[in-house]
C-alpha cells in the first residue's frame, strides 16, 4: 500500500528549508528528507525541484492570511490589517519573499514561483490605490506604497532571524500605522 503524503507538512518543509538554506543548498535529497519521502517519489510526483518549490509555494502562499486582506473603506482599519496579516504570513512561512527575490536573478526558472506571491502583492496594491483615489493616501506609485507599508516589518523579521548583535525591537503595529499615514497623506 503506497504511503500516504500530506502535502501541506511537504510544502511547509519545503518552504522552510528555502528560506533557512536558499535555493542552491535546499538539495532534493535535503528537500525530499524534509519532507519525509524518498527523492524518487518526489520527482515521480512534482517533476523536479523547481516544480516542488512552485507548488509548495502556489499552495501556501495561495492561502496565506495575506491573501486574505481586502477592502473596507477603513483605513486604518485596512492597513493594520496588512500589516497584521503579513507578520502571520511570515510567522508561517519565514520570509519566502526576500529570499526568492534574492535567488531568482542567479536562477530564473524560478521566476514561476512568485506567481502568489505576486498576487498577494498586488491585491496589496488595489487596497491601497483605492485610498489614493479616494485622496486619503498620497498618490504615487502603489507599488512604492506597498514598499513603503511592508519594508520596516519585513528588514525587521530578516534581522530577527539572523540573530545578529543587533536588538530587534518589535513594532507596534498600531503605532506603525500612524506613523506610516504622517508620511504618506495626501498633501
Amino acid at each position: 500500500m503506497p504511503k500516504i503524503i500530506n502535502e501541506d507538512d511537504v510544502f511547509k518543509a519545503v518552504l522552510e528549508l528555502l528560506v533557512t538554506r536558499g535555493y542552491d543548498r535546499a538539495t532534493t535529497s535535503d528537500l525530499a528528507a524534509a519532507a519525509n519521502m524518498h527523492e524518487a517519489t518526489l520527482f515521480r510526483k512534482y517533476g523536479s525541484k523547481v516544480g516542488l518549490i512552485e507548488r509548495a509555494i502556489e499552495q501556501q502562499l495561495s492561502t496565506t492570511p495575506l491573501h486574505d486582506v481586502s477592502y473596507t473603506g477603513d483605513l486604518r482599519a485596512d492597513l493594520l490589517a496588512i500589516l497584521q496579516a503579513y507578520v502571520a504570513t511570515v510567522e508561517q512561512y519565514g520570509e519566502i519573499m526576500p529570499m526568492l527575490l534574492l535567488e531568482i536573478p542567479r536562477h530564473p526558472e524560478l521566476k514561476g514561483t512568485l506567481e502568489a506571491p505576486l498576487a498577494n502583492i498586488q491585491g496589496i496594491m488595489h487596497i491601497l490605490q483605492r485610498y489614493q483615489e479616494a485622496g486619503l493616501l498620497k498618490t504615487e506609485p502603489p507599488l512604492t506604497s506597498v514598499n513603503v507599508l511592508l519594508a520596516p516589518i519585513m528588514v525587521n523579521e530578516m534581522y530577527r532571524r539572523v540573530q545578529i548583535d543587533i536588538p530587534a525591537a518589535s513594532i507596534d503595529l498600531e503605532e506603525y500605522v500612524e506613523a506610516f499615514l504622517q508620511g504618506r497623506k495626501q498633501g
